[in-house]
């Protein structure tokens, strides 16, 4: 017994020493900028394996010896390195890290890989993600709008669903059938579309990185529109994070066109009328007072006094306040031997038209496993769903174009009644041939179960594979496969609509009601249509990566094998004559009169080569070569291959000794070049092939029998003429950039200038190849053109004691063209529209506006200086109330030969970023502005026509000439043959600038969060398109026709919670 007792007090007193032996160190790490936890910063032990990272708090823990003192080390990416040497008994150490761009470990996502920041010598721009994960947006682009230069976006900031696009100094293509100036998107290595990327949650991307330049030639003939790489979060050792976030918001518009009233059209049509008459009609209609001599479509005066009482904005009834929402959940966490990342998330957008919705939803998940102490494998899988809804909303005169409710809905006279008794009214309109007319009437279209719906469903599965190969330092053999279902189902639904017919009431039967006169079927939504597409696309990836240092010598090398391929098909079929009352898939079935069948099947393929190779001496003198091979099945056999070469070199300034030593101010300087050929594909495939047409009975073969026996199968080549010697676009990219950094980090300045050529483009010869050959000429690789600009960009970070900071991030880029050579008619050559060694945006082609004729003095003036003056026509002479223009060639008459460039630019070409942010304790604020100029803005076609009875014009018609109101600011309403010409008289000033958005947080103190049971809590408030603050129109948002969806601003409330 005295034995065991003996042997228990002295483990006892050996684990009591062991204890006394070991401390636990604990600390928090933020942001020394805005004092915001950093979440998973690595902390390590200097000289030991042991290490760890932050929580959701920014806070760690970690076990270190009590005998010695010890160095606790931080890394983050974006953020200086820091040491903290602990005493013996220390166990607190907090940290506050500096931004630093400059640090020389910071790493940057490119092709294929990563590459320290110090080393890049493309242009290579990244996105700071956290100043993008609060806005609320179903499409990811839009919230990229204003970050960096050079990086355009459009569309998505409307109509819920509308696709937004992106466009990386503005590329151009020549090619008719397939071309687009979108970019490549990189998800994780794979290849993917923009809708892909646009369903894409803030909430799981880790980073994204666009490339700009020949840096984008790894990515060879898919590369040539630059780049957008993204990285998807994974899982980081440590115990389990869990991230919640939410927000709720409203969507508006940011202004609604401002139409002419009630009162005000009834006006302008009338004095159109007197226009039209010499102004012989008295106010009941009368012409030349003579009361047999009625005008039909003369306002009355209690017709008009009745519009000024009922003056209805149907636009402003329907277009409702809109809710916006959207959450995510991730969790994260793992061990060193195992980590995982698994999030969800989903975005609600309603619309503010009834009826008219879009949401989404998406799921990801990854797992990383060190199964040796050299093989790691790595799963992930995501998932994500969209759906899509929307009246079928199809005008006579139109495509079935979405914006067609806007339209209707601005065109709609104030004084018009969509309902009389309960019944939908006709309104003045003529019945086409299948009984369908313009004036919907958009209050019964859209409570109707008339509808066109989108479903997207598309699941992707990744699996890499990484093993490090034994005895030779630094060699990595890498495979990855993945595999992509995109399974889309569209499907549209109508029925005829039965309109009621009134007499009217008024003096001239122009006021809404009276006898009901007759019922009319209206055939605008008959049809039932179903479009389902399968697709799925596998891509492999295998590669040999190389990465090492000797001394001041660094070397990375890639060798890339690639297999890429793509297959997709559909059905389409629709059926009109719908039973009314009837269900959408019994009337696909039942539909008592045409229908239309027609499939689609489309299959692709790619294989490249691939390797690039950086060195770098002393962290100094950088250079990167690369090439890419590259074949597709687009092109006939002989022409599928393609390789494209790059090249780029940098030198540190700053790491040389008699800047170093000399000039301290400096932290960096880096001068970078690069050229590099890449290559475009954008264009239908197989056109080296002949292609036919399949037809049965009476468009098939032959006949055999009498003439009206059957005809048998047939196949008939179709008349576009094949080109087997077609292959890709070639452009050969140049760059040259320098980036600065002052002032201990705090100033950072990047320009660059660009210069590409663009040469055997793809082109349709359809104006240069005569119409007597009787064919479609087939494309050629005929065109090229020099694309060019500028992009500079500054950055100041700084603060004001401890608790205030700020930053300001301006940024300037241009960009134009000049083509060389391109598709253009003989009869065109030589002209003023011939573009050859222009750019492709010369300006307004238009009519140069001279005066406005107010009185019959200035007529006479002017047709004694002009005695020959006819306008298109000799009856068009001038009068009081019309606008004249130059007459170019001196012929006396205004043909098209007096045509001219109006402008030097027609689009703006220079934009300027004025992006700033503060904070102050917790309290933090983010804005996001821009201003855009040097083209030119003019008031749309559609609001420089005449109006109508049932097509109102914008507000600023109702000031129009008059013979009592000859100052106006417009012409007379009846002259439309001559202000509806393209001419700078509605020219405006083309400078915009407005907030893109707002983003207004606090993250509530530890001592709160801790009492609660949450590891960190943040408000929010984001706005989208708050304020405009220079808009060129009066009547709408420059951002948007009148005539379309109106541009939204967004206020949203958003948590985020951590745990």
């Amino acid at each position: 017994m005295r034995r065991i007792f003996l042997l228990f007090s002295v483990l006892l007193l050996l684990s009591s020493t062991l204890k006394a032996q070991t401390r636990t160190i604990t600390g928090r790490v933020v942001s020394s900028d805005k004092n915001e936890a950093l979440i998973g910063v690595a902390v390590q032990v200097k000289g030991s394996t042991t290490g760890t990272s932050t929580d959701t708090s920014g806070r760690f823990s970690i076990k270190v010896t009590n005998l010695q003192s010890v160095v606790i080390g931080v890394k983050y990416i974006g953020y200086a390195y820091q040491e903290k040497t602990l005493k013996v008994g220390e166990m607190n150490a907090d940290f506050k890290l500096l931004p630093s761009s400059s640090n020389l470990e910071e790493v940057v996502v490119v092709g294929y890989g990563t590459q320290k920041k110090i080393h890049l010598t493309g242009a290579v721009a990244t996105i700071d993600v956290k100043a993008i994960e609060d806005i609320p947006t179903g499409n990811l682009s839009v919230a990229l709008r204003g970050q960096i230069p050079g990086l355009s976006e459009s569309g998505g900031t409307q109509r819920p669903g509308q696709p937004a696009t992106l466009t990386i100094r503005n590329p151009y293509f020549f090619s008719k059938d397939g071309g687009t100036t979108d970019p490549l998107y990189i998800i994780d290595d794979v290849f993917r579309t923009s809708a892909d990327f646009n369903l894409l949650d803030a909430s799981e991307i880790e980073n994204i990185s666009i490339l700009k330049d020949a840096a984008a030639a790894i990515y060879g003939i898919q590369g040539n529109n630059g780049v957008v790489i993204v990285k998807t979060k994974r899982g980081k050792a440590g115990a389990p994070k869990v991230n919640f976030s939410t927000s709720v918001g409203a969507a508006s518009a940011t202004e609604l066109p401002k139409m002419m009233s009630g009162l005000q059209l009834g006006t302008y049509l009338n004095d159109a009328a007197q226009a039209k008459y010499n102004n012989t009609i008295d106010e009941n209609g009368y012409i030349g007072g003579v009361v047999t001599n009625k005008l039909a479509s003369w306002y009355t005066p209690d017709e008009l006094n009745y519009f000024s009482q009922n003056n209805n904005n149907y636009l402003k009834q329907a277009f409702k306040t809109a809710l916006v929402e959207r959450g995510a959940l991730n969790i994260s966490g793992g061990n060193d031997k195992v980590t995982y990342f698994a999030g969800t998330n989903y975005t609600n957008q309603n619309s503010n038209f009834q009826g008219v919705k879009s949401n989404k939803l998406g799921f990801r998940a990854s797992v990383d496993a060190k199964l040796t102490k050299r093989l790691k494998v790595s799963l992930s899988v995501s998932d994500e769903i969209s759906n899509s809804r929307s009246y079928w909303y199809k005008l006579k005169s139109t495509t079935e174009s979405l914006d067609n409710d806007v339209l209707s809905l601005a065109y709609a006279a104030p004084w018009t009644k969509f309902f009389i008794d309960g019944n939908p009214v006709l309104q003045n309109s003529t019945l086409s041939g299948s009984g369908a007319v313009d004036n919907v009437n958009y209050f019964l279209t859209s409570k109707s179960n008339n509808y066109t719906e989108g479903d997207n469903y598309i699941l992707n599965a990744l699996a890499n594979i990484s093993y490090q190969v034994p005895g030779i330092k630094g060699l990595t053999a890498n495979a990855s496969f993945n595999k992509n279902n995109n399974n889309a189902f569209n499907k549209q639904y109508g029925t005829t609509f039965n309109y009621a017919s009134y007499s009217g009431t008024g003096d001239n039967n122009h006021i809404p009601g009276g006898t009901l006169q007759k019922f009319t079927a209206i055939t605008n939504g008959d049809i039932v249509r179903l479009n389902p597409v399968f697709a799925n696309s596998y891509q492999f990836n295998a590669s040999l990566n190389y990465n090492n240092k000797f001394g001041k010598h660094e070397l990375s090398v890639l060798a890339l094998y690639e297999q890429e391929e793509r297959h997709s098909e559909g059905v389409a079929g629709a059926v009109s004559g719908v039973i009314v009352g009837a269900e959408d898939n019994q009337n696909f079935t039942n539909g008592t009169q045409s229908s239309t069948q027609s499939s689609q099947i489309s299959n692709y393929g790619r294989l490249a080569y691939a390797g690039r190779v950086n060195y770098s001496y002393a962290d100094k003198y950088l250079v990167e070569v690369l090439m890419r091979a590259d074949a597709n099945t687009h092109f006939a056999p002989g022409h599928q291959w393609g390789y494209f070469p790059s090249g780029s070199i940098g030198w540190v300034a700053s790491e040389e000794g008699f800047i170093k030593n000399n000039l301290k101010f400096i932290d960096m300087l880096k001068f970078r070049a690069s050229v590099g050929l890449l290559g475009s594909d954008n264009t239908k495939a197989y056109q080296y092939q002949a292609n036919y047409q399949f037809g049965t009975g009476s468009s098939g073969g032959a006949v055999f029998g009498t003439p009206s026996a059957e005809r048998g199968n047939g196949l008939a080549q179709n008349n576009a003429i094949p080109n087997p010697n077609l292959t890709w676009d070639s452009n050969l990219k140049t760059n040259y950039g320098v980036d600065m950094q002052f002032l201990n980090n705090r100033l950072s300045v990047s320009a660059d200038y660009f210069w590409n050529h663009g040469y055997n483009m793809l082109s349709n010869l359809t104006s240069s190849v005569s119409v007597l050959i009787g064919a479609v000429p087939s494309s050629e690789n005929f065109a090229s053109i020099n694309t060019f600009g500028y992009e500079i960009s500054a950055s100041w970070k700084d603060r004001i004691g401890s608790d205030f900071s700020y930053s300001f991030s301006p940024y300037f880029s241009w960009s134009d063209n000049k083509i060389l050579k391109y598709d253009l008619s003989n009869g065109l050559k030589g002209t003023i529209q011939d573009l050859t060694g222009k750019s492709s945006d010369n300006g307004v082609l238009g009519y140069k506006y001279v005066s406005f004729l107010r009185t019959q003095a200035d007529v006479d003036a002017f047709v004694a200086a002009n005695p020959n003056y006819t306008l298109f026509g000799a009856a068009n002479v001038p009068k009081p109330g019309m606008i004249v223009f130059r007459d170019v060639d001196g012929d006396g008459k205004m043909t098209t030969n007096d045509l001219t460039y109006l402008s030097n630019k027609a689009s703006n070409h220079y934009n300027l970023g004025l992006n700033w942010g503060a904070a102050y304790k917790s309290l933090s604020i983010n804005v996001v502005m821009g201003m855009s100029f040097g083209g030119t803005s003019a008031v749309e076609g559609a609001a420089t026509k005449m109006a109508t009875a049932t097509e109102n014009r914008p507000e600023f018609w109702s000031d129009h000439w008059t013979p009592s109101n000859t100052n106006a600011a417009y012409p007379n309403p009846y002259y439309n043959y001559d202000y509806d010409l393209t001419s700078d008289f509605w020219f405006k000033s083309s400078l915009t600038f407005r907030v893109s958005s707002v983003n207004l947080g606090y993250a509530f103190p530890q001592r709160f969060v801790n009492r609660i049971g949450v590891a960190s809590l943040r408000a929010y408030v984001v706005a989208t398109n708050p304020i405009n603050f220079i808009n060129p129109f009066d009547y709408r948002d420059n951002a948007v026709g009148y005539t379309a969806y109106p541009n939204l601003k967004t206020f949203s409330f958003g948590l985020n919670v951590g745990f």
